[in-house]
């Protein structure tokens, strides 16, 4: 799962309960404005 936010805190804020639900692991956060984010994973 790719989850983006340019805020670091909102992701903070539910990393318990997806610890909690041992999918922690599963996650990729990158924080940041959306687009720039997309456009760099489409040029990888």
């Amino acid at each position: 799962i790719l989850a983006m936010d340019i805020n670091r805190e909102n992701y903070q804020l539910g990393l318990p309960v997806i610890q909690k639900a041992g999918v922690a692991h599963k996650i990729d956060f990158r924080e940041g404005p959306a687009l720039p984010l997309l456009d760099q994973l489409i040029e990888d």
